[in-house]
């Protein structure tokens, strides 16, 4: 597991065997009144590829569709590097999403996916 402080929000990146499927996580973590709170996971599986929004709580979970979104990893990617603080937002953490600077994700976008190569390549 590596793991990344960035933008305001911390990132752990592995890769997971869960029910049969396998693939690279990212996880983003932030601070919720002094405690750290996984805020969003995105499972880039081979067979059932999805994202959560507050998985440790409500656990909102969408399904990714490999023929309309292509490659899971690059999809979560994109959404990392453009839409973090929206979509930390829409998990019910306005406050973290008012700290994210997506400026700064969106500019070490480069590490994150290095991790998920890291990921793929220990297993």
């Amino acid at each position: 597991m590596q793991e990344l402080e960035i933008g305001g929000v911390k990132f752990r990146v592995e890769y997971r065997h869960f029910g049969g499927d396998r693939g690279p996580a990212v996880r983003v973590y932030g601070d919720v009144d002094g405690r750290e709170v996984e805020l969003l996971r995105f499972d880039c599986f081979e067979k059932d590829p999805h994202y959560h929004y507050d998985p440790g709580d409500k656990d909102h979970r969408w399904n990714l569709d490999p023929l309309t979104m292509g490659d899971p990893t690059a999809f979560s990617l994109a959404q990392i590097e453009t839409r973090l603080k929206d979509m930390i937002a829409k998990a019910g953490y306005e406050a973290v999403a008012a700290r994210v600077d997506q400026c700064a994700v969106a500019s070490n976008i480069s590490q994150i996916k290095a991790a998920i190569e890291a990921a793929k390549a220990a297993v």
